[in-house]
């Protein structure tokens, strides 16, 4: 199979994919990566935040955008003030900070972002090759490590994988959920 070929395509459905999502009325989660703390005007502290930096929909071990772009997802978070009572783990305790600091940064209530996502090389047939995130070029085309564990015999075809993740979404929404993970 043609490499290039078959980068074009895998980004083409993805696009195709998210395109879908949004028309079906699934709110996209939302991409940040962490502002470490600073310093303004040379002494004033400021605490680690958020910074936005686009939005995709979660296509269960791959997040994508209406570009195409494809990310292996990082955190995965959901901006809320929960609190919970004491004694928790310290897991759990940085879980909630970060809860609270994609508040603080302006995320909205109840919405979910994605934090320190990294990108997908789909332009670049050697790196893609080399991959070991949820999308890997094979000589048999785009394949999807859907479980980070997931030998390379049991990577699935791009193509099933969205339709099937497109499928799941399709009883989700049926339901009244709105998440596509």
């Amino acid at each position: 199979m043609d490499a290039h070929r078959a980068l074009t395509d895998a980004r083409a459905a993805l696009a195709a994919a998210a395109a879908e999502l949004g028309a079906r009325g699934i709110a996209p989660e939302q991409l940040a990566v962490t502002v470490p703390p600073r310093r303004a005007l040379g002494f004033i502290p400021r605490p680690a935040t958020m910074r936005r930096t686009g939005e995709g929909f979660l296509l269960g071990a791959i997040l994508v955008t209406v570009d195409g772009e494809a990310f292996d997802p990082g955190t995965i978070l959901r901006a809320t003030r929960q609190v919970l009572p004491g004694h928790q783990a310290a897991s759990a305790q940085e879980r909630r900070a970060l809860r609270q600091t994609a508040l603080d940064a302006g995320f909205r209530e109840g919405t979910t972002v994605v934090l320190d996502s990294r990108a997908l090389p789909l332009d670049d047939e050697s790196a893609m090759r080399g991959e070991s995130g949820p999308l890997v070029l094979t000589d048999d085309g785009v394949r999807v490590r859907w479980m980070p564990t997931a030998p390379d015999d049991a990577l699935r075809p791009l193509g099933d994988y969205v339709q099937e993740r497109l499928d799941l979404s399709d009883s989700r929404t049926a339901g009244g959920a709105t998440s596509v993970g």
